[in-house]
C-alpha cells in the first residue's frame, strides 16, 4: 500500500443521505377488520374462505379479530355447542371498535 493515511482519509467520500420516509397509506388488506361494526352474515363467508385455504381456527380468529369460540362455532357447527353466536359476536364487535 503506497497511499498514506492522509490520502486515504481524504479519498473517503461522505456517506449518502438516507432515503426519505415514505408516507404512503398501507393497502387495505382483504379480510382484515375495519374500525366499523361488521355484520355476522359478512364475516361467516370470510371464515369459510380462510378455512378452505387451509387456515386453522386460531389463525382465522387472529386475522379476523374474532374469538376462538365464534370461529369454532362456524367450523364445527355442532348441535352440542349452545352459544348465542350472534349475540356474542355483536358484543365482541362493540368491544373491538371501542363502543363498550
Amino acid at each position: 500500500m503506497s497511499e498514506t493515511t492522509e490520502e486515504l482519509l481524504t479519498s473517503v467520500t461522505e456517506p449518502a443521505a438516507a432515503p426519505k420516509a415514505s408516507r404512503k397509506k398501507p393497502a387495505k388488506q382483504e379480510g382484515v377488520p375495519s374500525d366499523a361494526i361488521r355484520n355476522w352474515q359478512d364475516v361467516v363467508p370470510q371464515i369459510r374462505e380462510l378455512k378452505e385455504a387451509g387456515a386453522t381456527v386460531p389463525e382465522i380468529a387472529e386475522k379476523l379479530q374474532l374469538s376462538y369460540v365464534l370461529v369454532n362455532q362456524v367450523m364445527v357447527q355442532s348441535y352440542k355447542m349452545t352459544v348465542d353466536t350472534i349475540g356474542v359476536f355483536e358484543r365482541q364487535e362493540k368491544v373491538r371498535v371501542g363502543i363498550e
